[in-house]
């Protein structure tokens, strides 16, 4: 998996929000970069940004891109400084662009794997969407232990599953290719454990 850039989580923040007329609620923020991350990861066999995952109540929470829509205190003063630049905190549950995008940070499948997102997912407001999550199998397998427990960290490796049925086309991918996609997903992380670790 691609370390987490939080440049990268900033632009995309920066990127729903500029789609949203300038301004976003931070639940829907964060369930738009999961349909965008899912999508990465089954037509590339990337992800985006490489943020850590936890299934919740509301569905997946990307936890570090969580934190810079906040505009949380615990963020270094890198991160707090780069994201100033782009994004500012209206209410508890909004913040809005102060700058345009910058698509440098992202490859090409990448954005059209945000564009195709918003363009799918965009009509939705933030609960809707989190509805939407409870269908897929790398929420679904924690579905059984809300509310008894909070969190609990989600595998890349099920955003490769389907659902029994899937009501949304945006995520209907050959089965073969989506094996591929798989097979270098792993292949990569692999390969980043190993260069981290050196």
């Amino acid at each position: 998996m691609t370390p987490f850039k939080f440049q990268k989580s900033v632009q995309l923040l920066n990127f729903f929000a500029i789609k949203e007329g300038g301004s976003l609620n931070k639940l829907k923020a964060l369930k738009l970069m999961w349909a965008a991350e899912r999508l990465s990861l089954r037509t590339s066999g990337l992800t985006i940004v490489g943020d850590d995952f936890f299934a919740m109540k509301l569905g997946p929470v990307p936890s570090f891109t969580k934190d810079i829509a906040e505009g949380r205190e615990m963020m270094s003063d890198e991160e707090q400084e780069f994201r100033s630049l782009y994004l500012k905190t209206t209410s508890k549950h909004n913040f809005k662009s102060l700058k345009s995008f910058e698509d440098s940070y992202f490859s090409i499948s990448a954005i059209n794997a945000m564009e195709a997102s918003y363009k799918e997912f965009g009509k939705y407001d933030g609960f809707q969407m989190a509805d939407i999550t409870h269908l897929y199998p790398e929420w679904t397998k924690f579905s059984h232990l809300f509310p008894r427990f909070s969190r609990f960290e989600m595998d890349y490796l099920d955003f490769f599953k389907d659902p029994t049925e899937q009501p949304f086309s945006i995520f209907n991918q050959d089965k073969e290719q989506l094996e591929f996609m798989k097979d270098h997903f792993i292949e990569e992380s692999n390969f980043n454990n190993i260069m981290f670790s050196i």
